[in-house]
């Protein structure tokens, strides 16, 4: 496997969040003008890769970063690209001491990587002294790429604009979370968390098509059905750092920014903002005012 051709740059942890998307229930764009006493600011869910096809992106998203002063993304997009944050990242991501996928995994599931891999002509042996977090990477973006959906999602193409028109940035969380995040992801759990992975990637080709149309006509309880409510069941530890945690988290910088005078579009991976925990519900609880765009 050439990891050198994995787009390290900008992270949606979870095996579909790569392609995670969301709308309004009403609506029909999955960008929202969030508003409290005379201030506002502007949600989007984003896709963190997408095909050529898929733009132009919905017009909500546009409008919402011609009317903003700033850009708020998950992680500093940035330093992403710096080769050094590849290093570090590949230096946490596998195993230096004596363990190895096929040491971790039951037999069962060792035999179904191989077979998923090799049917996708990705040697076995390249990935075994992969944490389960770099095989939720590496496999996802191969996957994507085989689909046909490689390019540059929401996220990069908003960012490359605002580096363009000169817009001032912010992001939610640090580089080194996200490392520590994918670094530490199914700890314990490897058998069960690599099972998971290749269940849902070998159903990602019927359910893109689904995504994608839930991302265009705004319908967060299909999203909530299809992805969310699927992951919380089948592997509750993942659901429950991948967004709840998350979430909850970012909420404290959400607010700090939403009490300043200046007009922030804040851009995160969509399944973020659907749910009874999702970032939309998180900021009604909080005396927010919601209107999709």
């Amino acid at each position: 496997m050439r990891i050198k051709h994995l787009k390290f740059k900008q992270f949606c942890v979870g095996t579909l969040c790569f392609f995670l998307l969301t709308g309004a229930a009403q609506g029909g764009s999955p960008v929202w003008k969030v508003s409290r006493g005379d201030r506002h600011f502007y949600l989007g869910g984003t896709i963190h890769i997408l095909g050529k096809s898929d733009y132009p992106l919905p017009r909500a998203f546009d409008a919402a970063y011609d009317k903003s002063d700033t850009l708020v993304f998950e992680t500093d997009i940035k330093k992403s690209r710096d080769p050094k944050f590849t290093e570090r990242f590949m230096a946490k991501m596998v195993y230096s001491d004596n363990r190895t996928l096929k040491k971790l995994l039951t037999p069962a599931t060792f035999r179904a990587l191989t077979i998923f891999a090799a049917n996708r002509n990705i040697p076995v042996d390249a990935m075994n002294q992969f944490k389960p977090g770099l095989v939720l990477v590496s496999l996802t973006l191969l996957e994507v790429e085989r689909l046909g959906v490689g390019g540059i999602g929401v996220d990069e193409f908003f960012f490359s604009k605002a580096v363009k028109d000169g817009k001032m940035m912010h992001h939610l969380e640090s580089l080194d979370e996200q490392i520590s995040f994918f670094e530490n992801m199914g700890l314990g759990n490897e058998d069960e968390l690599i099972a998971y992975i290749i269940r849902d990637l070998e159903s990602l080709p019927g359910l893109l098509p689904v995504i994608k149309s839930t991302w265009k006509t705004g319908d967060t309880p299909g999203l909530d059905k299809a992805i969310l409510a699927p992951l919380k069941n089948d592997f509750p530890e993942l659901y429950q750092s991948l967004f709840l945690e998350r979430n909850k988290k970012w909420m404290p910088k959400i607010q700090t920014l939403a009490a300043t005078p200046e007009v922030e579009f804040i851009l995160v991976g969509a399944a973020h903002l659907a749910g009874e925990q999702g970032l939309l519900a998180l900021l009604k609880t909080r005396g927010f005012t919601l209107k999709n765009q």
